[in-house]
């Protein structure tokens, strides 16, 4: 049996949280009060307070609280009054990169940090969050369960997560009701209902041509092109109002930072790179951003760039496949063995150095543009330039968090260039 690390729970248990919660039946959903029967409060509200514990005790759960008062706020505006006592709307950010929301049928309502960075306004967030209170509000999970349980359950010991995302098929009828009556909640609030098909767009985005990534419940069913298309026909005729992209920004704009940090740090580059250039055309003096641009094209590495249609269905799943069989530095390592790959190699790094030393440019003193180029140097196999630019930045940076790993690089390079001169001596 594989052992689920605890770091990865949640790319594993929000797909099956949101089959409860979300995949559909063929029949409307009922806006009046529905009773519980026999174990249902015990197989889905005592379960929705089991994974909001879970999320709590391993620190999932976002707190920053500009966004979440931003997030609890909209939400309130949308929320009809509960129909049921075991229904009480709460909102919640989950720090997770995946472009995702969910609900449980208790009125938990979680949006990922991966969500909130690609929406450009409040209205699109509206729009979001009346997807998922009408769930909620039309009981689709009770009525989910009451047909599909047992079968899921089975699902699990026998098929896993892949059997499991297979159920999503089902969910076409009460996905779609969800967003025809986001509508309707949004009609009577200050935010633009044509945000609405807005978020398809966003959501068939693909910038690693792996899609899906991790299959969820807003890019599975049913298809966003389509979805899309459905709802831009909903809201043709209402009325547009005003959006507030700017207002927006100035709460949600240091999360795309940390959403954009994440996507390098679980090596999905070129994600990265596509939202912090987007960011970059309308904030082009962030430097944090610059290096956050930087740091994106280091992790490409040898990969090379490509346009979102450049990929096939096919090579899309062969690239998932070598991302589950291959760890990252056996990708690497393959790819640094073809000409194609040494060429793209010495491009991502000479994208990388430029972007450093346009930061350099706008503040010469800016310590991470150092550590930076130390790191591009010492990948090109140039020692004494990175050697000076990691000096440059412990000195800058002389209580930096990192201190001691860059000191061990300069050892490192001492060490390499003190062998080199003895070899010349010799």
């Amino acid at each position: 049996m594989r052992l689920i690390h605890p770091k990865s729970l949640l790319r594993y248990a929000v797909p099956w949280v949101a089959v409860l919660a979300c995949s559909s039946v063929a029949a409307d959903g009922v806006y009046e009060p529905v009773e519980l029967r026999k174990r249902e409060p015990a197989d889905l509200m005592d379960t929705a307070r089991e994974y909001q514990d879970q999320f709590e005790r391993r620190s999932l759960i976002y707190k920053e609280p500009r966004v979440v008062g931003l997030v609890e706020r909209i939400g309130a505006e949308l929320a009809p009054p509960p129909t049921d006592d075991y229904i009480d709307y709460r909102f919640f950010v989950i720090r997770d990169p995946s472009p995702n929301a969910f609900a449980m049928p208790n009125g938990q309502i979680y949006v990922h940090t991966g969500m909130l960075a690609r929406l450009e306004d409040s209205s699109q967030l509206a729009g979001l969050l009346a997807h998922e209170i009408n769930h909620v509000a039309g009981h689709h999970g009770i009525l989910q369960h009451r047909i599909t349980a047992p079968r899921i359950l089975i699902d699990i010991f026998v098929g896993g997560l892949a059997s499991l995302m297979g159920q999503l098929r089902y969910s076409r009828e009460l996905e779609q009701e969800a967003d025809d009556r986001a509508s309707l909640l949004m009609a009577n609030t200050d935010y633009d209902p044509h945000a609405l098909p807005e978020l398809f767009d966003i959501l068939k985005e693909d910038f690693e041509g792996l899609r899906p990534r991790m299959a969820t419940i807003w890019t599975t069913h049913p298809d966003p092109d389509k979805r899309g298309d459905t709802s831009r026909a909903t809201v043709a005729d209402l009325p547009a109002k005003p959006r507030d992209a700017e207002a927006f920004d100035a709460i949600v704009y240091p999360l795309r930072a940390i959403t954009i940090r994440d996507y390098i740090q679980d090596d999905y580059p070129y994600t990265a790179i596509a939202l912090a250039e987007g960011l970059l055309e309308r904030y082009p003096d962030d430097m944090e951003m610059r290096m956050l641009l930087g740091d994106a094209w280091q992790r490409l590495g040898p990969r090379s760039e490509f346009a979102p249609d450049d990929f096939s269905n096919r090579d899309k799943r062969r690239n998932l496949r070598k991302r589950v069989f291959k760890t990252r530095q056996e990708r690497t390592e393959e790819l640094l063995e073809t000409e194609e790959g040494r060429q793209a190699f010495a491009a991502n790094m000479d994208y990388a150095r430029e972007t450093y030393e346009s930061v350099l440019a706008m503040d010469s003193a800016y310590a991470p543009a150092h550590r930076g180029l130390g790191e591009v140097y010492q990948k090109l196999g140039m020692p004494r330039e990175a050697g000076r630019h990691y000096l440059e930045y412990v000195r800058a940076a002389p209580d930096a968090a990192d201190r001691p790993v860059v000191m061990g690089r300069l050892t490192q390079i001492r060490d390499e260039l003190a062998k080199e001169n003895g070899n010349e001596t010799n």
